[in-house]
């Protein structure tokens, strides 16, 4: 017999919470968050050419490896979505399954996520906008952009998650527009030119073995892809209907965009007009749309994708701040009294504010690109791995409440997520080439764990008083 679903502020008044967030999103709203998140262009824009600089061609099929293990993870929080309906869900969600500590780490971990993140998201958008404009942009002007473009992000943002969310369900309906239209006109044109190859599918480069070194670092396209799929669960305490919302959201914006991807991908890999070139290319995806299209289809394309990288973006610095705001909310971050605040649009605008200034000194310092996508696909690995475990040995503290559960499948779901992640985290951090990663993230929990002793400190005389 299923069990009745509660109302939708029961996990806030259950935590001792008193509803701080306007409530208005629904389950399309819900889902274009957590689909922003992922943001498939994005993604593959991000890190094709580094695919087929490790792996050729062949390369793209580790999309599947991340979206099978992705997948598992996805059921694993579509669990716990039903069961803890709270902002911040990876920080609440192993709060209360794990303790203070283990929830501290996962919401720093996110935190380093989308900070590094949403700094490499508005980094994509340079090349994509010198491809669209044909303008050559200096470093300085690069940067000079992608702090123009956080600032832009965060004032959308501090106007409410409404308006975020109306700009979001329109770049979700271009980003789809653009994975389904675009991956037939490319297969179209290509084939009506006799330039469709399907064998480049299964093109290795010509590369000394092992090969399947190269084949796993690849994995770095789809890892850093499909990082964000719990943003569904992120605004829960926004959301009409969360406890079966939310699940849903979680589950269908991941296998939507594994779907989408891989086709839209497996096209444009067969219609690749020049191998060598389109891999020593700095935009390659827009090059082969160039070279198919020709240029008025092809800018039209990338207007699209411009669209769906900066709702990308936009949608990172919204989760961020929610992480921010419960974190805060608990006296478990620097400033908690200043960062929980929420302003008069019941957005917690001082977390924005602050993930837009942390993302801005991302991109001031970063020397290369690559750097931040694999930094934060690491950081949001650990994260993930840190949640799941605490699911499988604490899920007896929360009881079902949400539409969706792993029942008699939860050991094999989270023995399989388990064994994936691990791997994810070997894939980007053993490799010399990823060795910078691993300091670099190394650092961010470094900085982490000093601060908490601090943290809980202050928690503990708040609690007191």
């Amino acid at each position: 017999m299923p069990v009745p679903l509660p109302d939708d502020d029961y996990s806030i008044r259950e935590a001792g919470y008193k509803p701080q967030l306007k409530r208005g999103l629904h389950f399309f709203a819900s889902f274009s968050v957590a689909f922003s998140a992922i943001s498939i262009l994005t993604g593959l824009f991000a890190g094709y050419g580094f695919v087929l600089q490790k792996a050729g061609p062949f390369g793209f099929w580790s999309w599947w490896l991340v979206v099978l293990g992705h997948t598992l993870v996805a059921l694993v929080f579509a669990d716990m979505a039903g069961r803890i309906a709270l902002a911040g869900s990876l920080y609440n969600w192993t709060t209360r399954l794990a303790g203070p500590f283990v929830g501290w780490l996962a919401g720093w971990m996110l935190l380093g996520v989308w900070a590094i993140s949403g700094a490499s998201v508005n980094v994509t958008l340079v090349p994509i906008l010198r491809a669209l404009t044909g303008v050559a942009y200096s470093p300085l002007e690069s940067k000079c952009i992608c702090v123009f473009l956080i600032v832009l992000q965060a004032l959308i943002n501090i106007y409410g998650v409404r308006l975020a969310s109306k700009i979001n369900l329109i770049a979700v309906a271009t980003e789809i527009a653009a994975l389904i239209g675009f991956a037939i006109l490319i297969g179209v044109f290509a084939a009506a030119a006799g330039h469709l190859h399907p064998s480049l599918l299964f093109s290795l480069p010509q590369t000394q073995p092992p090969y399947w070194q190269g084949f796993l670092m690849a994995c770095l396209l789809g890892i850093w892809t499909f990082i964000g799929f719990e943003g569904s669960a992120d605004v829960g305490e926004e959301t009409i209907g969360v406890h079966s919302v939310a699940p849903r959201g979680i589950i269908t914006s991941i296998l939507t965009g594994g779907v989408l991807g891989f086709l839209f991908i497996a096209i444009f890999t067969m219609a690749i007009p020049d191998v060598a070139k389109i891999t020593a290319s700095g935009s390659p995806l827009a090059d082969i749309a160039h070279s198919v299209l020709g240029v008025g289809l092809a800018n039209m394309f990338l207007v699209f994708v411009v669209v769906s990288v900066f709702a990308c973006a936009l949608i990172g610095i919204a989760m961020s701040a929610r992480i921010i705001f419960a974190m805060s909310r608990d006296g478990r971050f620097p400033g908690a009294s200043f960062f929980s605040r929420v302003s008069s649009h019941q957005i917690p605008e001082n977390a924005v504010w602050l993930v837009a200034a942390v993302g801005i000194v991302c991109v001031l310092l970063a020397d290369t690109a690559t750097v931040l996508y694999a930094a934060g696909s690491v950081l949001g690995i650990a994260a993930y791995l840190t949640t799941v475990l605490s699911f499988a040995f604490g899920h007896k503290k929360v009881a079902q409440k949400g539409a969706f559960t792993l029942g008699i499948w939860h050991w094999p779901v989270i023995i399989l997520a388990v064994a994936w992640l691990i791997v994810e985290l070997l894939i980007l951090t053993v490799p010399e080439e990823f060795h910078p990663v691993a300091v670099a993230t190394g650092c961010v929990l470094l900085v982490g764990l000093i601060i908490y002793p601090f943290i809980r400190y202050s928690s503990n005389r708040r609690l007191s008083k």
